[in-house]
């Protein structure tokens, strides 16, 4: 009896040790995590203009954080150089924090997403593109504005949230490192920094603008250096931000004039609905004078004194009820412009 119990009990953690392990190989099991430390440096293309650091999960995944001065892109792929793009059907983006708080300009995206602010979705547009999921090539991107850049520059930890498939990825990008990464992206070379130098001395050196749409005539275009960057970025940041707050004015000016409209086509709906009312209490009043005058004949002018009556005391007169004066209060008088 003793060896048929031990058995049992043997079977029973053996079924139960394979449970086990079934459920820390299942991918849908948990929540998946990877943490992309210090220790993983930014790969800097000068040329390309183009700064990304990478890392692989225990499934041969990798996750690439590229910047180049004005976006931020998360890029998923199946080798270590980001040539072989994965491709998904339902790209989701959660969250996106930095130090542990949501990024405002996720949340504006949220909030200027077709259909829902749940999350950002693959197939649903934001307005003016700010934020874009390409699923076919496994991309998720975000325009920067100065706020945000300034964010990620003095930031320590980026966390995004994405779900390929059923089960969400956190991923955690150590960003201590990137104002450092920034300065080094847009340094320029010795060499080339002695050659700018009399451009960059000379009063007459290139400058551009950063303009505003052709509708917002009195936001004013922001100078920059052509060859600054980064400059050319704070000047579309601030173009960007003017135009943000003209839109926000124009929308808010727009639900109160919605709303008032609103208000005075209820308020007639209402006046209407009250004459509508008193018109048809009078005339159920003037049909049933006429059927009782005709039913009962001199009972009418009592029913007549009992109707004007209500109005009476409340200190109001009809005209209808002038030929019953004598039955009116003291307070009530004949109206001369009812004879």
């Amino acid at each position: 009896m003793l060896n048929r119990f031990l058995t049992v009990l043997f079977i029973s953690c053996l079924l139960s040790q394979n449970v086990s392990a079934k459920s820390s190989d299942d991918p849908f099991a948990k929540h998946q995590m990877l943490d992309v430390g210090i220790d993983v440096h930014w790969d800097i293309d000068k040329t390309a203009m183009l700064a990304t650091k990478s890392a692989s999960d225990n499934r041969g995944v990798f996750y690439h954080l590229r910047f180049n001065n004005k976006q931020l892109e998360l890029m998923v792929s199946s080798d270590a150089k980001g040539l072989s793009p994965k491709s998904f059907s339902n790209l989701e983006i959660k969250t996106f924090k930095i130090d542990g708080k949501q990024s405002p300009l996720f949340a504006w995206c949220l909030n200027n997403q077709q259909r829902h602010n749940r999350f950002l979705q693959q197939g649903l547009s934001v307005k003016r593109n700010i934020c874009e999921i390409k699923g076919e090539t496994g991309r998720f991107v975000i325009n920067l504005n100065r706020d945000t850049l300034i964010a990620l520059q003095k930031g320590r930890q980026l966390a995004v949230v994405i779900k390929p498939f059923r089960t969400p990825i956190e991923l955690s990008y150590d960003i201590s490192d990137f104002e450092e990464m920034t300065l080094a992206l847009n340094a320029r070379s010795k060499s080339s920094a002695t050659a700018a130098t009399p451009a960059a001395a000379t009063p007459g050196a290139k400058k551009c603008w950063a303009k505003p749409p052709e509708k917002y005539k009195t936001i004013k275009a922001i100078e920059y250096s052509c060859i600054d960057a980064t400059a050319k970025l704070d000047a579309e940041t601030g173009i960007n931000k003017q135009v943000d707050q003209k839109v926000a004015d124009e929308r808010a000016m727009a639900a109160q004039r919605s709303a008032e409209i609103e208000k005075q086509r209820k308020q007639a709906e209402e006046i209407a609905r009250q004459e509508q009312v008193a018109q048809a209490e009078l005339d159920a009043a003037i049909a049933a004078s006429a059927a009782k005058q005709a039913e009962i004949g001199d009972d009418i002018s009592n029913k007549m004194v009992v109707m004007c009556d209500k109005y009476w005391k409340k200190g109001e007169h009809r005209c209808y009820c002038q030929k019953y004066i004598e039955y009116a209060p003291d307070d009530i008088q004949k109206n001369s412009s009812c004879e």
